[in-house]
């Protein structure tokens, strides 16, 4: 053992383990120290060790400064007395590379680059999540974890987020409950009460248990309610499933000819505008000169914002929107009168028969005479 040339003092020592150099680190403190039993557990993701006070952590502190000791090939240990303290030793190798250039060979470099660019491009398919945690150290590890499966953006306190989400328009919101400036409860009620974002699904954390905390969450209109500490499969879960059920929604509007609102929306906010909508293209249903500029004016949005919105809830632009109507509403009229085909066509809203018979197929994949043989029954 020697001192490290770089050290004032014997904190940091150069020592040998396995015929390695490595550089030691000591940090100790005087605090309660840690029992026996507990001592294994303490570098687990979310582990947290019960005290008689009120103060707890998020249970990913150690857990992130192990990640990181092992990123460079090193190692840490802790020793711990009752009442006396506990002292953490992290050992890191003396021979890491200096840069990263060292670090990859010649041949390895342009994969990396491609890498990186199928990341970027990867971005756009990817949902985007929102995390919004005041907790430094836990904003981190939630968007290094979720960065494996979606594009994740994140926030210090619901005042920026409420700024982010209105500028990214994320796919999904994760928020702790108790924040500086604005607060969990708050943000996810400006989202829900808020059109453009309504149809957000959104989720609270927080060490709150009590049942009169969940019932604020959910009058604030939350999709989920995850107590911490938690286990990040759960909280993962809950992720997919939230997409799934939105993805569902949309996939019954497009199987379905009869259109219910309260089917496909989960807010009643956007119950009102998908009724708002769709009665609009229907009073207009054989009006073949209705545009997306006349709906965006009767619905009271801007084309930008109804665009997005219908997007958000059926997968759809206004224009595809107004179409789909008028095929359902042509399918039901195949199934349940006497109009042949073309009078059905005009009725809503094409001009020709030649279009209408592509847009038909494409919808239903067979044509209108087909669906009609195919519905008798």
């Amino acid at each position: 053992m020697r001192n490290c040339p770089i050290c004032s003092d014997k904190e940091l020592l150069l020592v040998v383990r396995n015929d390695k150099e490595y550089i030691r680190i000591e940090i100790s403190d005087t605090g309660y120290g840690i029992e026996e039993k507990d001592l294994p557990h303490i570098f687990d993701r979310f582990y947290q060790i019960k005290h008689d006070d009120t103060s707890t952590g998020s249970g990913i502190g150690l857990h992130l400064v192990r990640e990181y000791t092992k990123l460079h090939n090193g190692d840490i240990t802790v020793s711990s007395e009752i009442n006396i303290g506990s002292t953490f030793t992290v050992y890191i190798p003396t021979d890491l590379p200096k840069n990263n250039e060292d670090k990859y060979p010649d041949e390895e470099k342009n994969i990396i680059s491609s890498i990186a660019l199928l990341s970027t491009k990867e971005k756009d398919n990817k949902k985007k999540i929102l995390v919004v945690e005041d907790n430094e150290e836990f904003r981190n590890f939630l968007t290094e974890q979720l960065s494996e499966n979606y594009y994740v953006i994140d926030a210090i306190d619901g005042e920026q987020a409420e700024g982010l989400v209105l500028s990214e328009y994320p796919d999904l919101i994760i928020s702790d409950l108790m924040m500086p400036k604005m607060n969990g409860i708050e943000l996810c009620q400006r989202i829900k009460n808020n059109i453009q974002t309504s149809h957000i699904p959104f989720i609270l954390l927080t060490a709150k248990i009590s049942n009169e905390s969940k019932i604020y969450a959910y009058e604030a209109g939350a999709d989920s309610y995850i107590s911490k500490p938690f286990s990040f499969e759960l909280l993962s879960v809950r992720i997919k499933k939230l997409i799934e059920q939105q993805e569902n929604r949309r996939k019954l509007f497009h199987k379905t000819i009869e259109i219910t609102p309260s089917n496909i929306t989960t807010t009643s906010l956007d119950e009102e505008l998908i009724k708002k909508v769709l009665s609009f293209v229907e009073e207009n249903i054989n009006n073949s000169e209705y545009s997306t500029e006349d709906l965006s004016r009767d619905v009271g949005l801007s084309k930008a914002h109804l665009n997005r919105k219908l997007q958000s809830i059926v997968d759809l632009t206004p224009l595809q929107f107004i179409r789909s109507v008028r095929l359902k509403k042509a399918a039901q009229l195949l199934i349940d009168s006497q109009y042949n085909i073309n009078e059905i066509s005009y009725m809503v809203g094409f001009n020709t028969l030649k279009y209408f018979n592509s847009y038909f197929k494409h919808e239903f994949h067979m044509t209108p005479s087909q669906y009609r043989e195919k519905n008798k029954e």
